[in-house]
């Protein structure tokens, strides 16, 4: 892959948003009310690493994770070439007929899932969408039995050890805003279900009644790291229980907390239901996404925050560990 100069993909970034509005009518009035909802949170005072500026990073992600349960970030760690990189190469795999070459494995959780294979919502017909999912990535064995081509899995080791630190950074966020000591989290997150997930949304002519690109949904963990491309979709329910939009803002990455930390909060966090709508854009010219959700090893007990417990608000809930918990959202899920 041919590199390109940075400073050249920042503005093509930024014409592509402001000059044709993301390719969507009434972008600019999404973005004030996504503003007017879910926060931007610059991270670069939590990088820089002084006390004041970790500190202040991690009141605004607290509060963002209590009041919605969704964030953006901008000034995250990663470079716009990394990520331009890694949406050419999802790209490049689902044209192709290389991602048939790994079908997906339910016991690695890992492979391609093909269009309309899952129903997040199972009231409803199946997503509009096509995935290339790997968990626990780095430990994932090389070869052709587990990797579409060689170019493709040493990319993708690069770029999910990146995403891992994004989310180690909110997860060292989330320490200092609970009082817990550094590295509680990381310790719990080895890796072992952490899972990168490459979606795709291709052009559909069609769509059933109900049938959304992903449909309305919690996710099951700790956070979720979700980057977007210009297309747009996400939407995010609100505390009135109305959608609001969640459109892709240059420069920003989507963070929200799953089901797991609002139990391990005392419910303090919330996990807020999301979905996917096909937008006409998208409907034409397809629409990606990239997906992290930060889960801990399944044999992490999970036990109420000491900060999250009060004489007003006692534990709600009693020990579990990670595996039980995610096994029984499933479980739930699927009786739906």
């Amino acid at each position: 892959m041919q590199a390109r100069d940075s400073s050249s993909i920042v503005n093509e970034i930024f014409l592509r948003a402001f000059s044709s509005q993301f390719h969507y009518p009434g972008y600019p009035s999404l973005i004030m009310s996504a503003l007017s909802a879910i926060p931007i949170i610059d991270m670069s005072p939590y990088l820089e690493g002084t006390k004041e500026g970790r500190q202040k990073v991690a009141n605004g992600i607290f509060d963002a994770a209590h009041e919605i349960g969704f964030t953006y970030l901008k000034n995250f760690g990663m470079s716009q070439d990394m990520l331009e990189a890694a949406f050419t190469i999802a790209h490049s795999l689902f044209t192709s007929d290389e991602k048939y070459k790994v079908p997906f494995s339910v016991e690695y959780n890992h492979g391609y899932g093909k269009m309309e294979g899952e129903a997040l919502d199972p009231t409803k017909p199946a997503d509009l969408k096509e995935t290339f999912t790997s968990r626990n990535l780095l430990r994932l064995p090389s070869g052709e039995e587990h990797w579409p081509n060689p170019q493709f899995e040493a990319f993708m080791r690069v770029f999910y050890k990146r995403v891992c630190d994004i989310a180690s950074n909110v997860m060292g966020a989330f320490e200092i805003a609970l009082d817990l000591e550094p590295g509680y989290f990381d310790t719990r997150h080895t890796g072992l279900t952490q899972t990168l997930r490459l979606l795709h949304y291709p052009p559909v002519e069609n769509v059933s009644e109900g049938q959304l690109g992903a449909g309305a949904h919690t996710d099951y963990g700790t956070l979720t790291v979700l980057f977007q491309d210009e297309r747009g979709g996400l939407q995010v329910q609100n505390l009135k229980d109305e959608w609001i939009d969640a459109p892709p803002i240059p420069g920003t990455v989507v963070i929200n907390t799953g089901d797991l930390i609002a139990r391990w909060s005392n419910d303090f966090f919330k996990s807020t239901p999301h979905r996917v709508v096909p937008r006409p854009a998208a409907m034409i010219h397809g629409r990606q996404s990239i997906a992290f959700f930060s889960d801990p090893d399944p044999d992490v007990i999970i036990e109420t925050f000491p900060s999250c417990v009060t004489e007003e608000n006692p534990a709600k809930y009693g020990p579990i560990t990670a595996g039980e918990h995610i096994q029984q959202r499933i479980l739930a899920t699927q009786k739906k």
